[in-house]
């Protein structure tokens, strides 16, 4: 997904792993994270994949996509076709926050760093309030 002052690169990598890049990172073509479908994860994605048709009927690609688009490349044995759609495409758009939705485990080990809640400091804050 390529929008003003945002980039987003996912790969899928033989329906199993997704690779992950953001900003210039992904603006240069680049991943920066890389993790594992599960079953069920790799089950939903070829279902989005299928419902999408792209591998037997790819779309046009649209020339009018407002201020940002989805460049999608699809790749299997015998299919190797590259299309840009509108970010209101709801195809691209489900098959992008299901992407997201898998991503999201990169940031696991950061959420659980940060400071669990102290119920002492959350009465003393609503006491000096």
């Amino acid at each position: 997904m390529i929008a003003p002052q945002q980039a987003i690169l996912y790969r899928v990598i033989n329906n199993t792993t997704v690779s992950y890049g953001g900003g210039i990172t992904a603006a240069q073509g680049k991943t920066s994270w890389e993790g594992e479908m599960s079953p069920a994860q790799r089950s939903q994605f070829e279902s989005l994949l299928k419902e999408t048709r792209w591998v037997t009927q790819p779309p046009a690609s649209v020339t009018s996509f407002g201020s940002g688009y989805y460049k999608i490349r699809v790749r299997s044995n015998d299919v190797d076709e590259k299309f840009t759609l509108s970010l209101r495409d709801t195809n691209a758009e489900k098959l992008s926050k299901f992407l997201e939705n898998v991503a999201s485990v990169r940031l696991e080990k950061h959420i659980q760093a940060l400071p669990k809640p102290n119920v002492d400091v959350i009465i003393d804050r609503k006491v000096q309030e």
